[in-house]
């Protein structure tokens, strides 16, 4: 594996939050812009030892003052580059005394600088790939912001890194993140810039497709030129010459090979292991064995010197076979038991808890997933039915709407036409039924009902607003109890239900007239009623609708007649 990142943000060391540390002047904040351009400097060319050198004096500097920003940012500086050094012992040893300072209030780019660190010491210490894993996207949720950029790449690039040494794919939305963000975004290092590169061709070897994993370690060789990123290059020659190990051109894997031992100096343990591993298997398979085990060897030495152990596993297990081919039992059998050693204690172990932490990652996505897709569906259905129930509510409300208006209008059409032939019957009320049995008040009432029905059709008299059956009574020279009496017997009816159907009567004629359209206040006024509401009230009881209504209807069943 290849360290990929590093965040010597500017930010980081150059500017504290508010109430994390005492108000800087100006020269002290240009000599810590100048330390921390000094540090990314050292660090982009591979000089680590001279980062240890410029960052060691101000970290002791930086205690005295009790400047915990600067101790924690100039401690993190000498942990990653004693990372790359391999001095696994330094690096612990920063990292404790960095540790109870990390509830101190500070910047996103300290944060994400020591996940990095503690990540990447987790995985090269102890191959402790899901701690790393955890770290690493720890450090991502402090680098959400556009200042963060390079971190995030760096953290992304990381992550891919450790799904590529399992020789797995599924790193491959991180490496495309990382490449989408180097090429999209503004201020991106080319040490970013090259690392996104690089985790792209990784992922692409891992699918097999050479072609598009030799175009972006093209690109990853350029910024590492441009940038004067050292380090990088012994894995960008070396995954060269593993493409061209698979096209089976041997030249060109040679030389490849010979350019990353080049700058093999500049790199990590963990790059300098690989790069001897993969270079011993391509001797190896030339049939050059002394050769192949001197490169097996050394990567050991790396191993065995810095306490790495990327790669470890491989190493061992090729010197075992490699020895006994060549004779060398003792060396086969010692090779053999720091493999098994390693392999149950270490290696298979840390490779199986990495496998079910993916496991579980990747379960808990799926569950999430699927939880978020149900609920998804269930709010789907849910305004699905409320859409049909809306709908099917409005349809059948529009359809008893409908329904209503047409047995309504049907309705009173009916009653229309009813009345009609009942106005047209009242025409027949002077010759009603006299014939009042034996009565001996018969003939008196007879005469006298003639008497009211002549006063009534005749002369109208019920256009009178103040006709009662006193005034009746004087009219005809009678008095009030045979005048009720006479209209009970021969209209069938009260008197006052008498006035009205004389005075309804005429105002249904008056409606059905096509050349009138007087208004019902005036048509009220005329036959008799004091007031408009008195005359809808009698109107609506006498014909069973509104006098509106009345003049709709009996227009239109005159109309079709």
């Amino acid at each position: 594996m290849v360290l990929l990142l590093l965040l010597c943000s500017l930010a980081a060391c150059s500017h504290a939050k508010p109430g994390t540390t005492d108000e800087v002047d100006a020269a002290t904040k240009l000599a810590r812009e100048t330390l921390a351009r000094t540090l990314q400097r050292y660090s982009f060319a591979g000089q680590h030892d001279s980062v240890i050198l410029v960052a060691r004096p101000a970290y002791g500097d930086a205690a005295r003052r009790h400047d915990t920003l600067m101790m924690v940012y100039t401690g993190l500086n000498m942990a990653q580059s004693y990372l790359f050094m391999g001095d696994m012992d330094s690096v612990r040893r920063y990292v404790d005394l960095i540790e109870p300072l990390k509830d101190f209030p500070l910047s996103s780019g300290l944060h994400i600088m020591r996940s990095n660190v503690l990540g990447s010491y987790l995985l090269r210490s102890s191959l402790d790939y899901s701690k790393a894993l955890n770290n690493y996207i720890e450090g991502l949720e402090w680098a959400d912001g556009r200042e963060n950029t390079s971190d995030r790449i760096a953290l992304l690039s990381n992550i891919v890194n450790i799904f590529y040494v399992q020789n797995s794919d599924k790193g491959y939305e991180y490496a495309r993140e990382a490449y989408s963000l180097a090429t999209t975004q503004e201020g991106v290092s080319l040490y970013a810039k090259c690392a996104a590169c690089i985790v792209m061709a990784q992922m692409y070897y891992v699918k097999h497709d050479y072609d598009a994993a030799e175009r972006y370690l093209t690109q990853a060789d350029h910024y590492a030129q441009q940038g004067g990123a050292h380090s990088q290059m012994p894995f960008i020659y070396a995954m060269f010459a593993w493409i061209s190990q698979s096209r089976g051109d041997g030249a060109d894997a040679s030389k490849f090979y010979d350019r990353a031992l080049d700058f093999i100096r500049y790199t990590d343990p963990g790059t300098a292991s690989q790069v001897y591993l993969t270079y011993g298997d391509y001797l190896l398979g030339r049939g050059e064995r002394t050769a192949a085990a001197g490169m097996y060897r050394r990567g050991l030495e790396i191993s065995d010197s810095t306490g790495n152990m990327e790669y470890r596993k491989s190493l061992l297990g090729q010197m075992a076979d490699l020895s006994y081919e060549m004779g060398n039992y003792m060396d086969a059998a010692r090779y053999s038991r720091m493999y098994k050693t390693y392999s149950d204690t270490t290696s298979n172990l840390r490779e199986r808890e990495f496998r079910e932490l993916i496991e579980q990652r990747e379960a808990s996505e799926v569950e999430r997933m699927m939880l978020a897709r149900e609920l998804e569906q269930r709010k789907n259905r849910q305004r699905l039915l409320l859409l049909l129930s809306l709908s099917i509510g409005v349809t059948g409300f529009s359809f008893l709407l409908g329904l209503l208006y047409y047995r309504q209008r049907k309705m009173y059409g009916k009653l229309v036409k009813k009345h009609q032939e009942y106005l047209s019957l009242l025409e027949l009320k002077s010759n009603c039924n006299t014939s009042a049995g034996g009565d001996e008040h018969s003939d008196t009432d007879r005469e006298l009902f003639g008497k009211i029905e002549h006063l009534m059709r005749v002369d109208r008299i019920y256009r009178m607003k103040n006709l009662t059956l006193e005034v009746l009574a004087d009219m005809t020279e009678s008095n009030r109890t045979y005048c009720s009496r006479a209209i009970n017997t021969f209209a069938g009816m009260s008197f006052n239900r008498y006035l009205d159907t004389f005075r309804i009567a005429e105002a249904t004629r008056l409606i059905a007239d096509r050349g009138s359209d007087m208004l019902f206040k005036q048509l009220a006024d005329d036959i008799g009623y004091n007031s408009v509401t008195v005359f809808s009230k009698a109107f609506q009881r006498e014909t069973g609708c509104t006098p509106s209504i009345y003049r709709k209807e009996v227009r239109g069943y005159k109309s079709d007649k």
